[in-house]
């Protein structure tokens, strides 16, 4: 019998262990044991050295007087470089354009020309939408924000058909996302969740949210895929 009691005892204490190491490994809340910091440098050094990448923008809950950026969808290269559409909201009614950024120049396709015209920086910026062609500066695009992500945290993951993706939560600066977003206020913070595939180490989603635009809390979800394809832009 003492035996027996003893072979219990010993047991319990070993399940206790091992729980107690799980515990150590996952931080004790039942999250991975990954580092948030280096899933997201991981994921802006895969932009930062594909060829391209194709993204799609699209905001929400923008008012309804606001100049801004509604969506995008296009791809964007290191040239640097951007093909794709842009809509613009202004006067409460949205423009659709075709859009060709190349050559530090923005050219648009708009409803009501027949051809492509040059559109200046401080038009786009008047409209809230940046010169697309920076979407993958390293330093003013959309990975710039990643190193800079405050209180970074791993809030589980999610499934996206067979790819398994890690979300990490915290929240963007101001100033690191006017050379994206032109309006965004620099001293305030926007609280963000990205979608890491680790495997690839490809970023696949973001959502951003904050006071982009005056009396209202807006979200700009932004998708990324076909990475790396072989893309020549040329002026229209």
């Amino acid at each position: 019998m003492k035996r027996l009691l003893a072979l219990s005892a010993v047991l319990v204490l070993a399940l206790a262990g091992c729980s107690d190491d799980k515990k150590d490994a996952d931080g004790g809340n039942g999250q991975t044991g990954d580092d948030p910091v280096a899933l997201l440098t991981d994921a802006k050094k895969t932009i930062d050295e594909a060829a391209s990448v194709h993204i799609v923008l699209t905001g929400r809950d923008i008012p309804e007087s606001a100049q801004a950026l509604s969506s995008g969808d296009g791809v964007a290269t290191h040239a640097p470089a951007f093909k794709g559409k842009l809509t613009v909201r202004t006067a409460g009614s949205p423009i659709d354009a075709e859009v060709v950024a190349v050559g530090s120049k923005v050219y648009a396709k708009l409803p009501f020309t027949t051809s492509f015209i040059e559109l200046p920086p401080a038009q786009l910026a008047g409209l809230g939408a940046p010169d697309p062609a920076i979407l993958l500066d390293p330093a003013k695009g959309l990975t710039s924000v990643l190193p800079t992500l405050k209180d970074p945290k791993i809030k589980g993951e999610t499934r996206d058909g067979a790819k398994v993706l890690t979300e990490v939560t915290g929240a963007v600066q101001g100033k690191t996302l006017q050379g994206i977003f032109p309006k965004a206020p620099a001293d305030q913070d926007f609280p963000s969740t990205f979608k890491i595939d680790k495997e690839s180490k490809q970023l696949v989603s973001a959502t951003i949210t904050g006071p982009f635009y005056d009396g209202a809390t807006s979200s700009y979800d932004v998708t990324l895929d076909r990475y790396g394809e072989q893309v020549e832009i040329t002026k229209p």
